[in-house]
């Protein structure tokens, strides 16, 4: 196969599949070789893929022998196709589609494809004692943006003042974002991992959502550093935001 499209199994689904989508799309093609609108559907995304202006990654799963990867992305009928951005699924639609409707699908994916990451340069310091409050409302900015590791840079060592607070309440959220995706080892890094998806996609309801279902499902050692991402991100939105309202009652 050619670059653009590869095989994954369990083994590399990690690597291939939710790593990579941090980068280019990843269109997963859930198949087997008894399915005959498998047959019908895959040529028609391995051609499109392999088209010169086609910017995503075809990865074909067997179904058959990747049942784990099946069961743990819903797959009840196939074929399946969900594309990944980020590690997490945005778009996804079951059966043999006709052509025209599967690049309508591709479409809306490349539309969310990940901004590409400029070359590294000299990073200019934060305000560490010049004006914590444009500092704050850097690292506030950063968050918005899902770019965790910048925004810790400015939360750390925070100056002593009124801003110190809320930095501090932030800095918890900023360290979760920075972190790399665990790829589901037990149900509460699942939630945390599609918490972080909807962090960078700004979807805060779904954020808090998964948070609140990681929270139950952590262990005593890890209920509280979960709890400190949700006051982050309460920080974030603000007071009167009604989704803080909405979700206190559940954290107190």
């Amino acid at each position: 196969m050619s670059g653009k499209v590869i095989d994954v199994t369990q083994a590399d689904f990690e690597r291939e599949v939710l790593q990579r989508s941090q980068r280019v799309p990843v269109v997963v093609d859930f198949w087997a070789p008894w399915c005959g609108p498998c047959r019908m559907l895959g040529p028609v995304l391995e051609r499109i893929a392999g088209e010169p202006a086609s910017n995503f990654v075809l990865a074909k799963l067997n179904t058959d022998q990747n049942p784990q990867i099946t069961v743990r992305y819903n797959v009840r009928g196939i074929p399946a196709v969900k594309a990944f951005v980020n590690g997490q699924v945005i778009d996804e639609f079951v059966g043999a589609q006709p052509e025209p409707v599967v690049r309508q699908f591709l479409q809306r994916v490349m539309a969310h494809a990940p901004a590409p990451r400029p070359q590294r340069q000299a990073r200019p310091q934060p305000e560490r004692d010049g004006n914590p409050g444009r500092r704050l409302h850097q690292a506030r900015e950063l968050l918005r943006q899902g770019n965790g590791c910048e925004a810790e840079r400015y939360l750390q060592d925070f100056p002593p003042g009124p801003e110190a607070s809320l930095a501090n309440q932030l800095l918890p959220l900023a360290r979760f974002l920075c972190r790399p995706l665990r790829a589901g080892k037990s149900e509460a890094d699942s939630q945390l991992d599609q918490a972080a998806g909807a962090l960078r996609r700004r979807d805060y309801s779904a954020a808090l959502y998964s948070l609140l279902a990681a929270r139950t499902l952590s262990d005593a050692a890890h209920k509280s550093d979960v709890h400190a991402i949700i006051q982050g991100v309460f920080g974030l939105l603000g007071d009167t935001d009604p989704l803080v309202a909405q979700y206190r009652a559940y954290v107190q």
